[in-house]
């Protein structure tokens, strides 16, 4: 099953099962930062409370409350044996505010163990899918679509993981500050609330929809990726077709649409920042003129309640923003579940028996193989014998790059079986199997790094002697070690400082060193000159002689080498023998 090339993000996700799944899977380590967010609250709420004193005693002033709450600190104090003065009252303050501080270190540290885990945890998964999913999955979905998910969603799926975590702090944070608030005065703090009520819903009505708008622009973001990447791989016929222009057109609409949303979304976000100073400023002159007209509230417990007001605004207004660019980001973190689910339940098929060598035959039996309606190959029957040199030979499509992946043990039959040496290749460990072979493709598999890596892909320790010797045999010692290239020398992403030709010889090189006992290649010399085609397949005449050869060409001129050719013609699969004998 692939994914759906218009896949739609489904709406199951909220801030709240946010929440949830962040305690279903890491159950233990929320309880620790719960627990730390309640000490770090507990400290704030002693810290601003023994400001009160503090601050009465500099303004010689007393309530009732502060009688209380002195009687209290001064049997804390008597209990530790120290003497309760406004010295030792300011020293106990910046004690607790230095504990609060190492314990919101230590908060910070977890939460940020926590962010890496989460972010390692989901790059590994996503990398897992890709490599270990079924060949028809991976190959049915959209390469822009994961290329997506890996650069650019998985960066906002963390970020929703983090932004959840740090305001599990803050939530609590708010709930001490609204205690300390009703303690001094209830009806202040319902005046507070009303006001705040009021500025919350006002702001909140410029980010409506954003999880919505997120929606959009992952949408969005998928597609610009794709028409991206379509553009790059195709570069050279949009260049030499003078197609630049229309290009252009395409994808200056999808960038100017994407950061149009983007603009949109941002402005809401800007807009609620800046409104939020006068949003408190305000409310403030209006608390202080009506506790001191119509409520006769002390000034020192005006200045701390404006000083807790101040902290429970500032907490709220990072809460809401948060909260916002959470719904916003969810799309994202749903798009990498959507890939990984469907990943989950299309995980390659691997078989427990291991084979150490390839000792009798491969053989096709009535196999027939196609992808939804369409039908690729039908009732094949063939059989490929240890040392024989086989060609597949036919136009485009008809099935013969869809043999080699059952071969490979990429896909398999529909119907009919493939059996290596009389073992159904469902029932082979792949491991063991791609061990024995070695396939080279059309397009080869080139990386950003030296001549050297991509020579030696996977193998380690090896001899300079045989890299030479590969290298030679590929017909690659006319670039390799002269005109400025060398063995250390960086072939750029994908080969790009490489010729088609030089790709393809290097890719052989890989296959030579290997050594295999089953040599699989498709079209091999696609992009070599005559002399040096010629000389290449006189190697790999001479290389494979004591091994199995399977090819695929469409050059109607057979190496000599080859004693099997299989035509394709109308679905039908015809086996020529000694091919050679036809020219």
């Amino acid at each position: 099953m692939a994914l759906n090339r218009n896949i739609t993000i489904s709406e199951k996700y909220s801030v709240i099962s946010v929440i949830k799944s962040l305690f279903k899977q890491r159950r233990e380590q929320s309880i620790i930062i719960i627990l730390l967010s309640i000490v770090v609250s507990f400290f704030e709420m002693l810290s601003i409370s023994l400001l009160i004193p503090a601050l009465e005693q500099i303004l010689n002033q007393s309530t009732e409350m502060n009688i209380r709450f002195v009687s209290y600190i001064k049997k804390v104090y008597s209990m530790i044996n120290v003497e309760y003065t406004i010295l030792t009252l300011f020293i106990g303050i910046a004690l607790i505010f230095i504990f609060k501080a190492v314990i919101n270190i230590t908060l910070a540290t977890l939460i940020n163990k926590e962010k890496l885990w989460y972010e390692v945890s989901r790059r590994k998964k996503v990398c897992d899918i890709i490599l270990y999913s079924d060949w028809v999955f991976i190959n049915g979905s959209m390469k822009s679509y994961m290329t997506n998910i890996v650069t650019n969603e998985i960066e906002k799926d963390r970020d929703v993981y983090l932004k959840t975590l740090n305001l599990l702090p803050m939530v609590f944070l708010l709930l001490v500050y609204v205690i300390l608030l009703v303690l001094l005065s209830f009806e202040i703090t319902v005046l507070i609330f009303l006001i705040i009520g009021g500025v919350t819903l006002i702001l909140g009505r410029l980010v409506k929809n954003a999880r919505y708008n997120g929606s959009k622009i992952l949408r969005q973001r998928n597609l610009f990726m794709k028409e991206t990447l379509a553009s790059l791989d195709g570069l050279k016929n949009i260049k030499s077709t003078s197609k630049e222009s229309f290009v252009k057109n395409l994808l200056h609409e999808r960038t100017k649409y994407l950061s149009q949303i983007r603009y949109e979304m941002n402005d809401r976000m800007n807009q609620i920042t800046y409104l939020h100073e006068p949003a408190n400023f305000i409310p403030i002159l209006i608390i202080i003129y009506i506790s001191m007209t119509y409520f006769y509230v002390p000034i020192s417990v005006i200045g701390i309640m404006i000083y807790v007001f101040l902290k429970l605004s500032g907490d709220l207004k990072v809460i809401q923003t948060e909260y916002y660019r959470i719904k916003f980001e969810i799309p994202s973190m749903n798009a990498v579940d959507v890939l990984i689910d469907e990943g989950s339940k299309n995980v390659e098929k691997d078989g427990d028996t291991t084979i150490e060598g390839f000792n009798e035959k491969i053989e096709f039996k009535d196999v027939s193989f196609g992808y939804s309606d369409n039908d690729v190959l039908k009732n094949i029957d063939l059989i490929i014998n240890k040392g024989d040199k086989v060609v597949f030979f036919g136009p485009t499509g008809v099935g013969k790059s869809t043999i080699v992946d059952m071969i490979l043990g990429l896909i398999y039959p529909k119907s009919g079986e493939l059996t290596i040496d009389d073992i159904p290749i469902e029932n082979i460990k792949k491991g063991s199997w791609h061990k024995i072979l070695s396939w080279m493709g059309q397009d080869p598999y080139l990386f950003y790094g030296t001549i050297e890596e991509n020579i030696t892909w996977g193998q380690k320790d090896i001899q300079r002697e045989k890299l030479d010797n590969a290298c030679r045999l590929a017909c690659c010692s006319d670039f390799v070690n002269k005109n400025g290239f060398s063995y250390d020398y960086i072939i750029g992403d994908r080969g790009s400082k490489l010729s088609g030709g030089q790709k393809q010889r290097l890719a052989l090189a890989r296959v030579f060193l290997e050594d295999p006992e089953i040599v699989i290649l498709d079209e091999p010399t696609s992009h070599l000159d005559m002399e040096t085609k010629n000389k290449l397949l006189q190697n790999i005449g001479k290389f494979c002689e004591d091994k199995t050869l399977i090819m695929i060409t469409h050059d109607i001129e057979i190496p000599s080498f080859i004693d099997t050719m299989y035509v394709f013609d109308k679905w039908e699969l015809k086996k020529i023998d000694n091919p050679n004998n036809l020219r």
